[in-house]
């Protein structure tokens, strides 16, 4: 697995991780707008990085470096999870 893979399956868990507690917020009305708004654009940007992946346009290998065809447009806060604060 290259490290582009690696990095795109852990956003994927840290999304997944972050689902529920939002989701709950948002049923009581407590999660805010922005957010609501943060979430939606790590989705956005994670649902592009898969489309670019299964499309083919995603790096190569090279002597266990990975060579980005196209850069990827992910917002600079989707490499930590959200700060949720949530207590009932």
């Amino acid at each position: 697995m290259i490290r582009e893979e690696r990095e795109l399956l852990a956003e994927l868990a840290r999304l997944n991780g972050d689902m529920p507690t939002l989701g709950l917020r948002m049923m009581d009305g407590s999660a805010s707008a922005a957010e609501q708004e943060h979430y939606a654009q790590r989705l956005i940007a994670v649902g592009k990085w898969l489309r670019q992946r299964a499309e083919g346009r995603v790096g190569v290998v090279i002597e266990g470096e990975v060579d980005i065809q196209e850069p990827l447009a992910l917002p600079a806060h989707a490499v930590e999870p959200a700060q949720l604060d949530w207590r009932p």
